[in-house]
């Protein structure tokens, strides 16, 4: 046999009865009426008015069979029991059987050639009369035509039986409605054949209660009368009586006594039937869904299969041959079952039968014939391709299914909310377990793995079997098996869903779903709470984590003017969230801006950025882990202020979980968080002085924990720590006749402005390149010199270092850089002093200042002379800073222990100043800050909110201060 033919679809393979093929599964439909068969009512469904279309429909089961085949021998005037209750649930087949019985003794010429009738007796000729408490009215009795109404269960018997002759017998006592006596009613039955049938009496003497008949009522005589019938019925040989009782106190609306009463009445002579029972009910849907049950080789292929599928799965949690050895015969049995299930699971009838029996708003029989209806329709109709109808191939989403599935389980309004939320509505969250398995495993796709088990879990979460609620995960493994989808599958996609589902529980190792929200509800609920500026607080915190604390990042600036201009550094900027919604090109183009603009000037150290640029898909991860994180911890500290009960306590463990959960995800998504960078190189097109490379990031996940590294990693052929003294020397430009000269600070700067230079980590490298060209003789230093025209002079040409090792603490950028046959000119000449001017400013503390020309580079240098004490100042251009140092420092006479910094910036900066104040603490051994702030709006500053965000924490500090508010 073929693999295609094993695997053959159950819709390919059984054809339905034509009222599912056409679509008409009322109520009606499923619900026998013995009164509609009896009037051969037009809205009766032919397959219950029609005799022969009944039988073909109707699966004879063992206990039908002997019901039927008891009284017929009875009414052929066998010994046997003559007074025979139908007693079970309701939908147990109880209208079933007395339909059944009165086709069988009324219409037995029309079931000639019907094979499981041939073999049952034939009693010839029977008077058959019913009577169904629903139809009667207590009050207004039963209309017959040509006839006056008739009131009570007798008179309706025995017109019936024997028309007005019969009636007349007991006219007075149907009238004056007093039960009558036993001799008229062996008149009326005589020794011919006669089938009683009486449905749902319960429910006329219940009504007759509240009909006062002299110092009785009526309800009373009911009861006496049905004594005194089966009394009667008992002696004679061809009459037979079978007649329904609801079989719960619960189906009986309530009254107890009346059942009991009513029960006790003729239990000394009935025998009990059940019509149905055990796995019987499966073939009795069976015959009754499908009119052609289909190739029973294809059939027995599929139970072989899902047999295997079962034991696999099963010895997957055994350990002991014992356990393999009682799952084979499990595996054995389920193959036999469905069989007679098919194309139904048998867990699926079992679950319907047990469970579901055990609700009052359930019919058994009925129930399950009106809702598998519905299902199969809903499945026939969107092809399913399933070996078999399982509990959860149940299309919830078809609103013919649903209000079927409502009508047998109740709680319609409870549980309509349930089933939006979570498993049909648009945003129902298990669709999102649905793609995510679908994404892993694409071949599982069409199976939706989540919506199959919620499904599943819904039918079992209604109704008990053993007192137990819900469903263990082998029960609803094993219901829900298919090819392809093995533990390991349903196992992750149960766990998925125990976090997405907002009503799903999981209590005692058991599933179920209920009307009270789950902790992911509460966590959901507090999600709405939580603001995205809190979010992407949370978020950056987390990213902060994974950067060192340096200066060269700057993390998510609103806008170009925060990213700091003329810092001899490589930054990496990373860049803030909403870049992560831009399209490519637009986030080229405003990168782009940002590099060649700061605000409104124009940015000068373009060769000293890379931008980090977001990942769309890992920062929505990130918003989300971030968001339920804020949320969870929000629940937390609300349950902490009160005290718990024991069952709070443990939702506070699992509080605490999903709180490690979902930082995690938090942690996952920001180490993914940035995808590519954008770096400054030249336009060699010519279109522009400066393009961005785009550099991927994705392939360093691996390199390192630590994102700064990884970017940096990413960047190793792009930007260095140093450079060699050859090429150092060769971007000077010193190598030129023209050029002898260069102050360091220039050169340095060099390397952060122009992106045809290489990219520079800091200074320090730089610096290590400088020290080394000087060892080698390729350039010389000289701290201070003078320019007088075109001619530099060096007051000390010992200050010059040439070929020779020094410190790098000595190497100062304000110096200068020269050329080797620059070095050689100084040396061989005298240095003169030219223009020294000494000046004396009473408003300086008698402070000379020595003034020297600039030269070339545009710098100035000045030398003050204080109180005996000379010092050097430094200025130049290409740098915003002002150095003072006494001459003793810079010759290397004295250490330096003081120094004073004064500054000033805009709002703008004020977090980076605050950096480089750290980076002095941690050098200093103690430190004084003066600070003098300016701030200005164009509304008003709240005079009661300068107090508590600005004077108050500083008085709670301790910090002296002075404010004036204007």
């Amino acid at each position: 046999m073929s693999s295609a033919y094993q695997l053959k679809p159950w819709t390919q393979v059984v054809t339905p009865h034509s009222d599912i093929l056409s679509g008409n599964l009322d109520n009606a439909t499923y619900a026998a009426s013995l009164s509609l068969v009896v009037r051969q009512d037009p809205n009766c469904p032919p397959v219950y008015r029609n005799a022969r279309d009944f039988f073909n429909a109707t699966y004879l089961t063992t206990a039908l069979k002997k019901l039927l085949t008891d009284v017929l021998k009875s009414l052929r005037g066998d010994a046997g029991d003559r007074v025979l209750q139908l007693r079970t649930p309701f939908g147990g087949g109880k209208t079933h059987s007395l339909i059944s019985l009165y086709h069988i003794t009324k219409n037995r010429s029309d079931l000639q050639s019907i094979t499981q009738l041939d073999e049952l007796p034939n009693p010839g000729d029977v008077r058959v009369a019913h009577f169904i408490g629903f139809e009667a009215g207590a009050i207004k009795g039963i209309e017959i035509d040509d006839s006056p109404p008739i009131f009570t269960p007798w008179g309706y018997l025995a017109w019936q039986l024997g028309g007005h002759e019969a009636y007349s017998l007991l006219a007075t006592e149907d009238q004056q409605k007093v039960a009558p006596g036993n001799e008229v009613w062996r008149k009326i039955l005589g020794d011919t054949p006669n089938l009683i049938l009486i449905d749902e009496l319960l429910v006329f003497v219940e009504s007759a209660m509240a009909v006062q008949v002299g110092d009785s009522n009526f309800g009373r005589q009911v009861l006496i009368f049905i004594q005194k019938l089966t009394e009667i019925v008992r002696e004679l040989p061809k009459t037979v009586l079978v007649y329904s009782l609801q079989a719960s106190v619960a189906e009986s609306f309530g009254n107890e006594g009346l059942l009991s009463a009513l029960d006790k009445l003729v239990s000394r002579i009935d025998a009990k039937k059940e019509p149905v029972s055990g796995d019987e009910v499966m073939q009795v849907i069976q015959r009754r869904l499908f009119s052609n049950i289909g190739d029973t080789a294809i059939i027995q292929e599929v139970a072989t299969q899902q047999a295997e599928l079962f034991r696999r799965l099963r010895e997957s949690y055994a350990d002991t041959n014992r356990e393999k050895q009682e799952i084979q015969q499990q595996a054995d049995l389920l193959a036999e079952r469905i069989l007679v299930s098919y194309p139904f699971h048998p867990d699926l009838i079992d679950l319907m039968y047990y469970r579901w029996g055990t609700l009052p708003s359930y019919q058994r029989t009925r129930g399950a014939l009106q809702f598998l209806a519905a299902a199969t329709y809903a499945l026939w109709q969107a092809k399913d391709n399933s070996w078999l109808i399982t509990p959860g191939s149940i299309p919830f989403d078809n609103d013919i299914v649903k209000n079927a599935f409502f009508s047998q389980v109740g709680a319609r309004d409870a549980y309509s909310s349930v089933l939006i939320s979570d498993l049909t509505g648009r945003k129902a969250k298990v669709k999102t377990v649905d793609n995510r398995i679908a994404a892993d495993a694409p071949a599982l796709s069409h199976l939706k793995v989540g919506t199959r088990l919620s499904s599943a879990i819904l039918m079992y979460s209604f109704g008990t079997r053993g007192g137990d609620k819900g469903v263990l995960e082998q029960e609803i493994t094993s219901a829900c098996l298919a090819p392809g989808l093995d533990r390991t599958t349903i196992t992750a996609a149960l766990s998925d869903l125990r976090e997405e589902l907002l009503h799903l529980h999981y209590v005692g190792q058991r599933y179920r779903f209920e009307t009270k929200a789950n902790l992911n509800k509460l966590i959901a609920d507090e999600e709405g709470k939580v603001s995205s500026d809190e979010v992407l607080q949370k978020i950056q915190e987390e990213l902060n984590k994974t950067l060192p604390n340096i200066r060269s990042k700057v993390v998510w600036p609103k806008n170009a003017a925060a990213i700091a201009d003329k810092v001899k550094q490589f930054s990496i900027v990373y860049l803030e969230p909403s870049w992560a919604d831009k399209s490519k090109d637009l986030v080229l183009a405003d990168a782009l801006n940002w590099l060649e603009n700061r605000g409104n000037d124009k940015r000068e150290f373009k060769n000293a950025l890379a931008f980090v640029v977001p990942n769309k898909a890992q920062m929505d991860k990130a918003r989300k882990g971030a968001r339920t994180a804020l949320a969870i911890c929000g629940l937390i500290e609300k349950k902490n202020k009160k005290k718990a009960s024991s069952e709070e306590l443990e939702e506070l463990n699992e509080l605490t979980s999903k709180a490690k959960d979902a930082t995690s995800e938090i942690v996952a998504a920001v180490r993914r968080l940035y995808e590519y960078i954008l770096l400054p190189l030249p336009d060699n097109s010519g279109e522009k002085p400066v393009r961005l490379e785009s550099v991927d990031l994705q392939s360093q996940l691996n390199t390192s924990q630590n994102l700064q590294e990884r970017v940096l990693d990413a960047l190793t052929n792009y930007v260095f720590e140093t450079t060699t003294a050859s090429k150092l020397v060769s971007l000077s430009g010193l190598e030129s006749p023209d050029k002898e000269y260069i102050v360091g600070e220039e050169l340095v700067s060099y390397f952060f402005r122009f992106p045809t230079l290489p990219k520079m980590l800091g200074v320090e490298g730089i610096k290590k390149s400088i020290l080394k060209a000087i060892e080698q003789g390729l350039i010389g230093y000289v701290p201070l010199m003078t320019i007088s025209g075109e001619i530099p002079v060096v007051d000390n040409p010992n200050l010059i270092s040439f070929e020779k090792v020094i410190p790098a603490d000595e190497l100062d950028l304000a110096g200068y850089l020269l050329s080797p046959s620059l070095v050689n000119k100084l040396r061989s000449v005298k240095s003169t002093e030219i223009g020294e001017t000494i000046t004396t400013d009473a408003e300086e503390d008698n402070t000379v200042k020595l003034i020297y020309g600039s030269g070339d580079s545009g710098s100035t240098t000045k030398r003050r002379v204080a109180e005996e004490k000379q010092t050097v100042e430094y200025k130049s251009e290409a740098s915003s800073i002002e150095r003072t140092v006494l001459v003793d420092i810079v010759n290397g006479k004295k250490a330096a222990h003081y120094y004073k910094l004064t500054s000033s910036t805009d709002k703008a900066k004020i977090f980076q100043l605050f950096e480089v104040l750290q980076a002095l603490s941690d050098k200093a051994e103690g430190m004084t800050i003066t600070i003098e702030v300016q701030a200005h709006t164009q509304d008003s500053f709240d005079i009661n909110w300068i107090r508590n965000a600005i004077e108050e924490p500083l008085d709670e500090m301790d910090i002296q201060a002075s404010t004036r508010l204007e």
